[in-house]
């Protein structure tokens, strides 16, 4: 009894101003105690709605907004010494959105993907997923203070576990942003030979192709690709006379002069012609909603209009494009 009044007393006497530093940041009851915070402090500051908890044992002030590297750091304070965030987490931070995991199914806030070093059992907190792996030094970066997989490691891991275009779709994220040069691309099949997934790795790393300005144009490509249609110039840009870009297609067919648009319409694939650098060119208008829910029917359609300009299927492999 004594030590609960002694905390409250020590919480009436404390300001918002005092409490500051330990509710900016996520902090476990020994951190609190360490600013002179007991427990029962803690859980009063909970129930009054001044702080919340963010994983189980770690906490936050209210005021700071939920974000995944709020979670993360809440994350590595309380598993084993040596864990690292990694899988979709690891790559959110390096500032890439990948696909969901299947497995979170229609979850609002994902797990934080994290890594324990080998000779840890991985641990079984609510709000995160962790798995054993040895990393090097080097497969190990620092983001805002937290060890994250290096974006190498990142995209090797996701490509390894994941169906051929959602490899190529993380593939061709990390390359747009810059973060894998070519040649370390190209060597992720040798690097990661011993890896399990690495079969999944190798055929996306074939396939991946950094113009791709999102996961629709990826995953379109490849669909064509698989339709047997003459492989696609990526990103085309249409220029003027003095370089300057006048138009940018998602895929184009330039010899043919046919050009494919992805936008926020919701008709089926339309046809129009348009004049670009006093060339005329066929515009296919593709609705980016009609790739993400019926990719299919969507390049049947764009098939069917590729074949009255002679692009259409050839019974061609598909064709990797590294950037």
């Amino acid at each position: 009894m004594g030590t609960r009044g002694g905390d409250a007393r020590t919480l009436t006497r404390m300001t918002p101003t005092d409490l500051a530093p330990l509710l900016s940041r996520p902090f476990t009851l020994s951190v609190a105690a360490r600013h002179g915070v007991g427990r029962s402090v803690v859980r009063r500051l909970v129930r009054d709605g001044d702080v919340r908890r963010v994983l189980h044992g770690v906490y936050v002030g209210a005021h700071i907004e939920d974000s995944l590297l709020v979670r993360a750091r809440a994350a590595v304070m309380v598993l084993p010494r040596g864990a690292v965030v990694c899988g979709r987490s690891a790559a959110e931070l390096h500032g890439v959105r990948s696909p969901p995991d299947p497995r979170d199914g229609a979850r609002r806030t994902a797990p934080v993907e994290v890594v324990v070093p080998v000779g840890f059992t991985p641990p079984r907190r609510h709000g995160c997923r962790a798995r054993v792996m040895a990393l090097t030094a080097e497969e190990t970066v620092s983001i805002a203070g937290i060890p994250v997989t290096s974006p190498v490691r990142t995209a090797a891991d996701l490509a390894r576990v994941s169906d051929r275009d959602t490899g190529v779709v993380v593939l061709d994220a990390f390359l747009r942003a810059g973060l894998i040069p070519a040649d370390a691309l190209a060597g992720m099949p040798a690097r990661y030979a011993h890896h399990p997934g690495r079969r999944r790795l190798a055929a996306a790393v074939r396939l991946a192709d950094g113009r791709s300005a999102g996961e629709e144009e990826s995953r379109l490509r490849l669909a064509l690709a698989d339709a047997g249609v003459v492989a696609a110039e990526v990103g085309w840009e249409v220029r003027s006379a003095f370089g300057r870009v006048l138009y940018r297609f998602a895929l184009a067919w330039p010899d043919a002069r046919v050009g494919l648009d992805l936008t926020a319409d919701r008709h089926w694939v339309r046809a129009r012609p348009r004049s670009l650098a006093g060339q005329g060119w066929l515009v296919l208008d593709c609705p980016t909603a009609q790739v993400r829910d019926n990719l299919p029917a969507t390049v049947a359609r764009i098939v069917s209009e590729l074949r009255l300009r002679g692009r259409g299927p050839r019974g061609a492999e598909p064709t990797g494009l590294v950037a």
